[in-house]
Formats: structure tokens, C-alpha cells, sequence
């Protein structure tokens, strides 16, 4: 080989070595570029739209129609303010991560990951929804008065022929699983030893959910929840604003007997023969109130386990399910009703509210006596 080949050999194999190089940075930028941008599902919304009416209202427990429903009932409120560095996120994907959310016990990751976004914008996007549909408690959880109040107390009338008269709602609550802070465990661990906060509700004979109040911690004494919402207050003080005085809310033995709440009698095994009709009749018309608990968590199933950064937080998780769960019958949008798997309130309480309520409890307790006299004779 002559001087002027190997000269041109050299020269080759640098330009070898150089491509090499080249070919190495590439393959270093390729890499960043792989790690940096993650593989993400891309077209779960277009899956979305190709599901039948039963496979999509299996995946997110509502049909079509009643998300339409909210799409329309929540964007005034879903107010998408741009952020520098910050995607945003199309309102239907942002309805459809929510529902998907509420439905299932999927993490934020997992449904981020569905939806093609990160864990942080999934659970910041579900979160702002969330508060978007608790805002509408007052368009959907209507407590009935006047003509509503009337027709109400029908609706029980036609429910069974054993009926309670004068109904116009059931009380009961149900203690919502929870993962607290660990600072306040001892605050919301409940007499069943897991942590829990209470929803207390009233339903109608539709079981659509007429009053709630969620979020306060499961070791409170079922008396001192139902002190503490606005309808026991309200009930306790001055009932004439809410309730006409010939009609009640039925409950059980958790709660009060009042003028305008109707309990069980107590102490079964030494009742009357009219006492124990009165208890049936009251029981069979009160059963609503747990058939709505039980729709309501088995379609929101969410709700079998909240975690969340603040109480304040899982308080609106609740609040936004009893919100869909009253649009969605509304909607005619029907679902099996099933075992809810939760614990409702059915601690019996001290019934000594104070010398001003005494005088409304004799008035329950007269009102009882003619009621169970009434059932007898008739």
C-alpha cells in the first residue's frame, strides 16, 4: 500500500470515528427525549365515543344523557383560567375524567394516566370539577315546600299500602370511609374502629335526597351530629320554618322523637300489640332512606373509600355524589340498587335536649300515642 491509500485509509477511519460520535449524541438526545416526555394513552376519549349506551354507562354509571345534563348545569361554574406553563384541559375530557373518578376506585395516577395527563393535572382538574358540582346543591337537593311539600307527602301515600301518613321525608345516616390525616385519626376513627365522617341525609319516596350534611368526623355521637346540622337545629328551635305541624320526617332510634320527627318506640320485647304496628309502619315507609344510600354507593363507588389531602376536600366528594345521584334520577337514569356495605347510624341517643326542647318532645311523644291508636283502630 503506497503512501497516498493509506493516507486516505486514515482519513476514513476518522470519519468513521466522528459518525460514531454523531451517531452516540443522537442516541443520548433520543433517550432525554423518551425519559422527558412519557408514554402516555392518547385516545381514551375517542374509545369514549365509540363505546354502545351499555358498555359507557357501565364504565362511568351514568348514560349519556345525564352527563349532557351536567356538561350544560356545570360549565358556568367551570371557569378554565390559562396558566403559564399549564395545559388546558378540553371541558368534556375534564367531565369524563371526574365521572370516571367518582365511579371507580382508580388512583389519580391511574386515571391520569387513561385520560393521557399527569398525576398532578388529573388530580387538580378532578379536584376544580369537583367543587364546580358541589355548587349546584342548591339547583338539585331541594328540601320540598309548598306545592312540593304536598305532593311529596303523596308520593309516600302511593308508595305502599301500609304507608306512614303525613310523610315528608326519612332521615338516616352512614359513615363514609376514609383515609384522615394522621394527626386526626383519633377524631374520625368511629365506633367500628376504621376512620370515617358522617353523611347525614333526609330522602323523599323517589330516594332523591331532599337535605344532606357531610363531613363531620365518625367518632361524633349521632345526637351531636344531628345537633350540629341546620335541620336539626332548625327542627329542634323553630320547625314551623321548614315543616308544616301536622307533618314529620320519620327516623330511628338514632335520633330524637320530636313533634315533627317520628322514631321508633323502644324496648321491643315489653310493646303492645299497637306499639309493634306502629314500628312496622314506620320502618317499612323509612326504608328509603337506606335504599338511597344503597344506590347511591353503589354507583359512586368512590365513596366505599375517600382520600384526600383535607377533610374539607372528601366533604365535597360527597357532597358532588349526592349531587349526580339526584340529577341522575331526575334523568331517568335508573340503576340496580344494591347493598351499600356501609354502616348507617343506629346508636340509640340521651334524648335530653334541654328544658325548651322537653316541652317539643312531649309533643312527639302525644303525637306518637295518637298515631300508634290511629294504626290500631284502623
Amino acid at each position: 500500500m503506497n503512501l497516498q491509500n493509506l493516507s486516505h485509509y486514515f482519513i476514513f477511519l476518522n470519519h468513521l470515528q466522528e459518525l460514531d460520535k454523531s451517531l452516540d449524541k443522537k442516541k443520548m438526545l433520543l433517550l432525554n427525549n423518551l425519559k422527558n416526555n412519557r408514554v402516555r394513552i392518547t385516545n381514551f376519549m375517542l374509545v369514549t365515543s365509540l363505546y354502545n349506551d351499555f358498555d359507557f354507562k357501565s364504565h362511568f354509571r351514568l348514560n349519556r344523557n345525564s352527563v349532557e345534563v351536567l356538561m350544560c348545569k356545570v360549565r358556568p361554574f367551570y371557569i378554565s383560567v390559562d396558566k403559564i406553563g399549564r395545559p388546558k384541559i378540553d371541558f368534556e375530557k375534564a367531565t369524563l375524567m371526574t365521572i370516571w373518578y367518582m365511579s371507580n376506585t382508580e388512583t389519580f395516577r391511574q386515571v391520569g394516566d387513561r385520560f393521557g395527563l399527569s398525576r398532578g393535572l388529573s388530580c387538580r382538574t378532578i379536584h376544580k370539577y369537583i367543587r364546580a358540582i358541589s355548587k349546584l346543591m342548591d339547583d338539585f337537593i331541594i328540601w320540598p315546600r309548598g306545592s312540593a311539600e304536598t305532593e311529596t307527602v303523596q308520593n309516600f301515600k302511593n308508595l305502599r299500602i301500609n304507608y306512614m301518613p303525613n310523610t315528608v321525608g326519612c332521615i338516616d345516616g352512614c359513615h363514609i370511609r376514609i383515609h384522615s390525616p394522621k394527626d386526626k385519626r383519633s377524631d374520625y376513627t368511629n365506633r367500628k374502629m376504621y376512620q370515617s365522617i358522617v353523611l347525614l341525609a333526609v330522602c323523599n319516596a323517589q330516594l332523591e335526597f331532599t337535605y344532606i350534611f357531610s363531613g363531620w368526623p365518625g367518632s361524633s355521637h349521632d345526637a351531636r351530629v344531628f345537633k350540629n346540622s341546620s335541620l336539626g337545629n332548625t327542627l329542634l328551635n323553630n320547625p314551623q320554618e321548614i315543616i308544616s305541624k301536622e307533618l314529620h320526617i320519620l327516623g330511628d332510634s338514632a335520633f330524637p322523637l320530636l313533634d315533627n320527627l317520628m322514631v321508633p318506640y323502644k324496648a321491643t320485647h315489653i310493646l303492645s300489640e299497637s306499639e309493634k304496628l306502629f314500628i312496622r309502619r314506620l320502618s317499612s315507609t323509612r326504608v328509603v332512606i337506606e335504599q338511597a344510600f344503597g344506590l347511591l354507593l353503589g354507583r359512586f363507588r368512590r365513596l366505599k373509600s375517600l382520600e384526600a389531602k383535607s377533610i374539607e376536600m372528601m366533604s365535597l366528594n360527597v357532597t358532588a355524589a349526592c349531587v349526580l345521584h339526584n340529577l341522575t334520577l331526575k334523568n331517568n337514569d335508573i340503576m340496580e340498587i344494591v347493598d351499600s356495605g356501609q354502616d348507617f347510624l343506629n346508636e340509640e341517643i340521651c334524648q335530653d335536649f334541654g328544658g325548651s326542647t322537653a316541652a317539643i318532645q312531649r309533643q312527639g311523644i302525644n303525637k306518637r300515642n295518637d298515631l300508634t291508636s290511629w294504626f290500631y283502630e284502623n
